[in-house]
């Protein structure tokens, strides 16, 4: 059974389609929340427009109910690569914010700096690192390949590929330690493709796992993701 595609809550943001004040502001606390769990999210500021006429700009926190009611937490200073000093946070409630601005909303699209920059020498590198690692934890044999042969020509997939490699040894090796799922993995797998496309998923077919990252750093899969879809794919 392949898995359901993940959902990069921001994916048509700034590209034609329209969203709620609300649902932006929700969409941006599932981002915060991602990046909090280990994502290299680049998130863009906002600005929120209020009743009084007064303007709040930051970063979005977290949305949702609170003791005071439902509202969003806004990082109103120090924010993205503070280390904390002098950090505010502003709680604006809902009834009180009108509009809002994403303010540069395409940075998005490319991983924070805190990723180390990959290359496609550096992948082919490590792709037999990885199939040893797997083998290692398999007890047999284990081929790793890209989905396609110029997976690498594209500038835009180093750094989701990079992301889904390291994931991937670091997740299949755990799954491999687990009983009942590790025998199922040795029995089912022989090959493990990686992939870049439009969505997350996972799909076991014939012996292959294929693993696909999006383009996208918000919806690249997380560790528990990634095992998650994994054992989805599993009979």
């Amino acid at each position: 059974m392949s898995t359901p595609p993940m959902v990069d809550p921001l994916e048509s943001l700034a590209r034609g389609n329209v969203r709620s004040v609300w649902e932006v502001l929700e969409a941006m606390s599932i981002l915060m929340r991602r990046r909090n769990e280990g994502l290299p999210l680049n998130l863009p500021q906002v600005t929120l427009y209020l009743r009084s006429g007064r303007e709040v700009t930051g970063l979005i926190r977290e949305y949702g109910e609170f003791r005071q009611g439902r509202g969003v937490l806004l990082i109103t200073s120090g924010g993205y690569g503070s280390h904390g000093e002098g950090l505010d946070v502003t709680f604006v409630p809902d009834g009180v914010i009108e509009a809002l601005t994403l303010h540069e909303a395409t940075v998005l699209d490319a991983p924070a700096k805190s990723m180390p920059e990959s290359s496609p020498m550096h992948l082919r590198r490590h792709l037999p690192a990885l199939a040893d690692t797997l083998s290692s934890a398999w007890g047999s044999k284990v081929a790793v390949e890209l989905g396609s042969a110029d997976e690498l020509e594209s500038e835009a997939h180093i750094q989701p590929l990079a992301w889904l490699v390291e994931r991937t040894g670091e997740v299949l090796a755990k799954l491999a330690s687990t009983p009942d799922v590790g025998d199922v993995l040795r029995e089912r797998v022989r090959k493990v493709k990686l992939s870049v496309g439009d969505a997350f998923g996972a799909r076991l077919s014939e012996g292959t796992l294929g693993l696909t990252t999006s383009r996208r750093p918000a919806a690249w899969p997380l560790e528990s993701e990634l095992a998650r879809a994994v054992m989805d794919t599993l009979p």
